[in-house]
């Protein structure tokens, strides 16, 4: 097979390019910023000017003599860093001024449209000062602080403790975990009793939402963090000196060459399948050297790296097929992933199928995914769980295209698949159906092997949701897939998340249940909002064949008489209900009623409540 050096060149030059430009930076550094967390805080203690605080000892301002009561009650500390401006003179400045006299105290100073701000003389005679600025990157990210202003606060607080801190002039945070990760302590509690802060580092600051000092941070998990607790964060960073380095330009360069004569090597002299297991561990372990990297104090730009492999890849195994003019293989390598090998040998003899542009018809989607899936990667390597992967997917993809089903796509562990397109099925909504409960049956035979082997099992959730999409080829003349898109897509894809909170595995919408209700016993379970809608819609859970679980039948009826007087309001009757559907079977989704009718008895939701619960996550 003849090769040309050219592709594996142009691939390496546009990587390179995109990297010198960058033209992912937003998304390089959003991955950067997952792999905070996990470290142990040092001996920082933060007091905070929280709620509680501003509703017992009154609004911000406080009183220059109440600060001063609780810089005394930290004389004991290694050092106190006060991140609070006393810009502006007062007539209780000489208070303040004998108490920061009396303790080991660092007081904040800030740089204001070309101006210095700092404590008035006579408080600031006896303390040392460092700027509190905190720089935030374009997407409003605090990651780093930058030593051109002058002393840091958090670099002069740790010199005052008696560490040796040199920071770099851009130093990267290194954050030990979500907002609160450091020892908390209320300002009005430390004035209410002794607290032991003897050689600890103590920083005082706003916590506060109202008071607007706090910065979205890699680690906010949807949080911001207060900046007090930012410059804990810096303080830990130097005082363990767990500094980060972006890895060189020179060296990423020469990253991207290696990575993608690696990659063009694997394309070029090894078979198809070896090929891509090769590839797949290749994309595989840069994460996991990515993780190793970082705890050792280096940031690879693993997205270019990735991106090296994936373009080598792609643009060797394009020029392959491409050049080589085997279209007929193309589109039997194309769609033998998706569909039955009878509908490939269809479009193989009829190529028309193919054009680009797509067709509105009713279909039926499916997804599953993996539930802990994460914790069952950690637990095995990368060769083991690739096999692990593969046999789960292999074997679930068989069920789907036995029953007609076309497989869409893998995401990770997901699985993505749809009935009705791009051959009419009348009955797409119930093989959907037939698919997930096979797939169960499935799945419950191969956890019982993985019991034997040793190796840990596999849970999945299903959601299915039938409807109008957009169906058909979808991309370039030379690189296309089949698939779906719409509204009927996104809202089957949520329904599979729900499973998690209904203790559910197989969750189908009003419509796939208006298709299947007469064959499958299925059972209602809410009236729900799924996050990024504003019609609710019923929810069901798909239990199996009515001919085949007649003992589920009171359980089911139990739980949807419980279900009418939680719609009705009537909430001591629907606790009843709901526990008396819990005598014939353990159930989360009753349990979680529950707590919702005990919760709605006592905040009614009104009379125009229309019985639908909103999802606030995925």
């Amino acid at each position: 097979m003849q090769h040309s050096p050219l592709v594996p060149i142009v691939g390496c030059a546009l990587v390179c390019f995109l990297f010198l430009v960058g033209a992912f930076s937003n998304i390089e550094v959003k991955i950067t910023d997952n792999l905070h967390g996990g470290i142990q805080p040092q001996n920082i203690l933060i007091v905070a000017i929280d709620d509680p605080s501003l509703q017992e000892l009154g609004r911000w301002p406080w009183p220059r003599n109440l600060t001063a009561k609780l810089i005394t009650q930290l004389e004991e500390a290694r050092v106190t860093g006060v991140d609070i401006g006393f810009y502006e003179p007062s007539n209780q400045d000489h208070e303040l001024a004998e108490a920061i006299s009396n303790a080991h105290v660092v007081l904040a100073q800030e740089h204001s449209q070309d101006q210095l701000l700092q404590a008035t003389p006579l408080i600031g005679a006896n303390a040392n000062h460092g700027y509190v600025n905190v720089i935030t990157d374009r997407d409003k990210v605090t990651r780093a602080i930058k030593t051109d202003l002058g002393i840091p606060f958090s670099v002069e607080i740790l010199r005052q403790a008696g560490y040796q801190a040199y920071p770099p002039e851009r130093m990267l945070i290194n954050f030990v975990g979500p907002p609160q990760s450091f020892e908390y302590v209320s300002a009005k509690d430390l004035l209410s009793k002794k607290i032991n802060v003897k050689d600890r580092i103590v920083l005082v600051g706003a916590t506060s939402p109202g008071l607007h000092d706090d910065y979205l941070v890699p680690t906010s998990e949807g949080k911001a963090m207060p900046g007090v607790e930012v410059h804990a964060n810096a303080i830990q960073t130097m005082l363990q000196a767990n500094y980060l380095y972006p890895l060189s330009r020179p060296s990423t360069l020469a990253g991207i060459i290696v990575l993608t004569g690696i990659a063009t090597a694997i394309t070029w002299y090894f078979s198809y399948w070896v090929a891509a297991v090769l590839v797949a561990l290749l994309i595989l372990i840069l994460p996991w050297l990515t993780i190793l990297t970082f705890e050792q104090g280096t940031v690879l730009p693993v997205l270019y790296f990735e991106l090296s492999v994936i373009v080598s890849t792609v643009m060797n195994t394009a020029h392959l097929y491409f050049v080589e003019g085997k279209k007929r293989r193309e589109i039997q390598q194309a769609f033998g992933k998706y569909v039955s090998k009878d509908l490939v040998n269809d479009l193989v003899s009829s190529p028309e199928k193919l054009k680009l542009g797509g067709e509105r018809k009713e279909i039926t989607v499916f997804f599953s995914d993996i539930r802990g899936f994460t914790s069952v990667s950690e637990a095995l390597s990368p060769e083991d769980l690739v096999h692990l992967l593969n046999e789960y997917l292999d074997s679930m993809t068989s069920i789907v295209l036995k029953n007609k089903g076309c497989v869409d796509k893998f995401m990770g562990d997901a699985i993505m698949a749809f009935w009705n397109a791009p051959v009419d099925e009348a009955q797409h909504a119930e093989l959907a159906c037939e698919t997930s409960l096979e797939m169960m049956e499935e799945l419950a035979r191969l956890q019982k092997k993985w019991t034997k082997e040793g190796v840990p099992a596999l849970d999945i959730g299903i959601g299915l949701n039938t409807g109008d999409a957009i169906v058909g080829n979808m991309g370039s003349h030379e690189r296309f897939d089949y698939t779906a898109m719409g509204d009927t897509i996104n809202l089957g894809s949520r329904l599979e998340g729900l499973n998690k909170q209904y203790g559910t595995h197989i969750i189908i919408s009003q419509h796939t249940n208006k298709h299947v209700k007469h064959k499958y016993l299925t059972r209602p379970l809410d009236f729900v909002k799924v996050k990024g809608k504003k019609e609710a819609i019923e929810i069901f859970e798909l239990i199996a064949e009515k001919a085949k679980c007649k003992n589920k039948q009171p359980f089911v009826k139990e739980f949807e008489k419980a279900l009418d007087y939680y719609k009705a309001q009537q909430w001591d009757a629907a606790i009843k209900g709901f526990q008396k559907a819990l005598h014939l079977q353990k159930d989360t989704t009753a349990e979680t009623m529950i707590e919702r009718c005990k919760v709605f008895k006592k905040n009614p939701p009104g009379k125009d409540w229309d019985g639908s619960w909103e999802m606030k996550s995925k």
